[in-house]
């Protein structure tokens, strides 16, 4: 009996606290991240933060936070090309020889009709749908592109 209070009592907090994974999105209480670690060699921190930020700061729909931090870039991307994004967050961690990128609060424009990424990629329990929409692939390469420094 107490095990089965125990259970009964741990099961709902274990369910809750799930991770659901799509290539690079990744899905924990019904909100999606896409997220991608990118290693490079023979370059020290300060240069790769100046090179994501060089890279970044050439397209138009990037918006840097004004308050950045150390080793730290993020911002905003507005209305990128060749996606159905709106906006989207991002934020960069530089680490030693590489760095890892975060993408989160992804709002889609269709139809004049803006709706987070969550709403046509994830079930009523946060999981991902069986058959997710191409354009989550071409959102994944166009970011792939994005975020990769070409050396």
């Amino acid at each position: 009996m107490p095990i089965r209070f125990l259970f009964f009592c741990l099961f709902p907090l274990v369910s809750c606290a799930q991770t659901f994974s799509y290539g690079r999105f990744v899905a924990r209480n019904h909100t999606v991240v896409w997220t991608e670690k990118f290693e490079i060699k023979d370059m020290d921190e300060p240069i790769i933060v100046d090179a994501v930020k060089e890279q970044l700061s050439g397209k138009e729909y990037v918006r840097f936070d004004t308050l950045q931090q150390h080793e730290i870039v993020s911002g905003w991307l507005i209305n990128p090309p060749a996606t159905a994004i709106a906006k989207a967050r991002f934020r960069v961690d530089i680490l030693y020889e590489g760095y890892v990128v975060a993408v989160s609060e992804i709002v889609e424009s269709a139809s004049n009709v803006e709706a987070p990424l969550e709403s046509c990629l994830l079930e009523s329990n946060g999981s991902f749908i069986k058959n997710p929409p191409k354009r989550v692939e071409t959102l994944d390469s166009f970011l792939i592109k994005l975020f990769e420094i070409k050396q």
